[in-house]
Order: C-alpha cells, then structure tokens, then sequence
C-alpha cells in the first residue's frame, strides 16, 4: 500500500477544519432507541447511562446523544448513540 505524500492530501484553507463540516458515519455507527435486538422487546431494558444531545447555538445538532442499557431477560448489553429527541422516559432537563 502506497501511501501520498502529506503535500497532496486536501487542507482547508488556511489549516482551519469547516466547523460545519458534516462528519462522516460508518456502518458500525449505529443510531436508534433501546431495544433487546434477542428478546424483540423494549420490556426488558434499563438504562444504565444516557448522556443527551449535544446543540450549538442556532439548535442544529453538533453530537447525538448516547446511551448505554442492558436487557433484564437475555442479560444482553448494548451502549450506542440515539436520536437527538430522544430522551428516556419521564427524563427532563431540570
């Protein structure tokens, strides 16, 4: 494998990264609510962590949030990030 010289590889201009720059998600990125891919069920999951979205100022999304659970009935665990408008049930920022 032949890797290019630094000095043909793109730069922004000036060396600043586009702080709007959307960032680029792998298959291995997965996005969704809790639920035991095992059991089919959310009946079973509890939370063990959830740290919410992150916005910038003009509301857009700059970090989904994520989540980290495990289901009662398989003893299955998952950890993975969640839609931005999700939030656990009965959660308010507070």
């Amino acid at each position: 494998m032949t890797v290019p010289p630094l000095e043909s590889a793109p730069h922004p201009p000036l060396g600043r990264l586009d702080p709007h720059a959307t960032s680029v998600r792998t298959d291995a990125d997965y996005v969704g609510i809790p639920f035991c891919e095992r059991c089919g069920t959310d009946e079973f999951v509890y939370l063990e962590s959830f740290v919410p979205a992150k916005h910038r100022r003009d509301g857009s999304v700059s970090k989904l949030g994520e989540v980290a659970y495990f289901c009662s009935s398989c003893e299955d665990f998952s950890a993975h990030a969640v839609p931005a408008s999700w939030v656990p049930p009965g959660w308010y920022l507070g």
